[in-house]
């Protein structure tokens, strides 16, 4: 966009009249005034009709005809003597419908959905001689509507790592699988595959927590803080697996592994941040609450984008990282710290990394 373009719309004259009209307090206008206030609308109009990146992201661009009603209005609105030209240019539009063809017509019904993706792994133990590690991944998509169909996908498709003893061991251990599943309100069927998914969980809403569970929840720190402590369980009556980390596995060692345990109210505040369906006044509430101590976890680290806790877990240590400003949980990694384990100290006994976006289609 140049000073010609720009008078297909407006004269000088009409420019200055404009212009002035902003200013109706002052008798007079000075000339150069007026002269650097155009020239600063073009130079504003230029680096919206030449920037190669958009204001907004995944924002539609705009005919040529909606840029130009985006100029003349940038005429009336100058704040501190720069008119803003690059906000109304890039300001969303509610008056064109969405023509054929288009993804809103694509979209399924619950759309757009919540991706939730997280990334597992867990060690295996194989004839008491062999160590791998075992990747996995769990895809959920929670419609718009969390009361309408939602979808979720186990898959295991990586070979294993091996992390000590023989590499054949590995044709001891279960190969490539995957599973999919839909059901209404997230109400899947229990499948010890999906961590934290087994029968021999409490059956307590912390445990397997539910749409319905999560949106009461309080979001005040205070009052969250005191209902995680009211409802926490006995460490004697709370069972190993309830945890959205994976087990380590067994395959003809002659002892099992040390199952991973979480104390105090670790597994509950872990459950509803791993689900991804936890609303971010939520989210940020239940780290804030992390900061008390009753509930098991310790402040190890904070950076610019990250804090860091430690939950010790008898033979194990669990370090759990968050992203304060998304207030979004980004990964747990539980260690071993003691052979009584049936782990060397310092390996990586289980893991999940945490991820979301938004889509318009489920399971793809």
């Amino acid at each position: 966009m140049n000073d010609d373009t720009v008078r297909h719309l407006w004269s000088d004259a009409e420019l200055d009249e404009a212009l002035a009209a902003l200013h109706p307090h002052e008798a007079t206008t000075d000339r150069a005034e007026l002269d650097r206030a155009r020239a600063s609308m073009m130079r504003a109009a230029a680096a919206v009709s030449e920037s190669d990146e958009p204001v907004v992201p995944q924002r539609k661009q705009r005919s040529g005809a909606w840029r130009w009603i985006a100029v003349a209005a940038a005429v009336l609105l100058v704040t501190g003597g720069v008119v803003v030209v690059r906000e109304l240019a890039s300001a969303p539009s509610t008056l064109a419908p969405a023509g054929p063809g288009s993804p809103a017509d694509r979209r399924e019904a619950g759309a757009p959905f919540t991706h939730v993706v997280t990334k597992y792994s867990r060690t295996a133990l194989v004839s008491g001689t062999s160590v791998f590690r075992v990747k996995e991944q769990v895809d959920v998509w929670i419609p718009a509507d969390p009361s309408g169909i939602w979808k979720r996908r186990w898959i295991r498709a990586e070979p294993p790592t091996l992390l000590g003893g023989e590499p054949r061991d590995s044709a001891k251990l279960p190969g490539p699988s995957q599973t999919e599943e839909s059901a209404r309100g997230g109400r899947f069927t229990p499948d010890s595959r999906f961590p934290g998914d087994s029968s021999a969980g409490t059956g307590l809403a912390w445990s397997h927590p539910t749409p319905e569970f999560v949106a009461n929840l309080p979001t005040d720190p205070n009052r969250l803080t005191n209902r995680l402590l009211q409802d926490r369980i006995p460490p004697e009556l709370l069972p190993a697996s309830d945890g959205p980390l994976p087990q380590p596995l067994n395959y003809g060692a002659p002892k099992d592994p040390s199952l991973v345990s979480y104390p105090s109210a670790t597994g509950m505040i872990l459950n509803v941040l791993a689900s991804g369906y936890a609303s971010r006044e939520l989210r940020g509430a239940l780290l804030k609450a992390m900061d008390d101590p009753a509930l098991g976890f310790q402040l190890v680290q904070i950076g610019p984008d990250f804090v860091q806790y430690a939950v010790p877990a008898g033979p194990y240590k669990m370090l759990v990282s968050a992203n304060p400003t998304r207030a979004q949980l980004t990964d747990i990694q539980v260690l071993a710290t003691s052979p009584v384990a049936g782990f060397s100290p310092g390996i990586l006994v289980s893991s999940a990394q945490f991820s979301s976006e938004t889509t318009d289609r489920a399971g793809e």
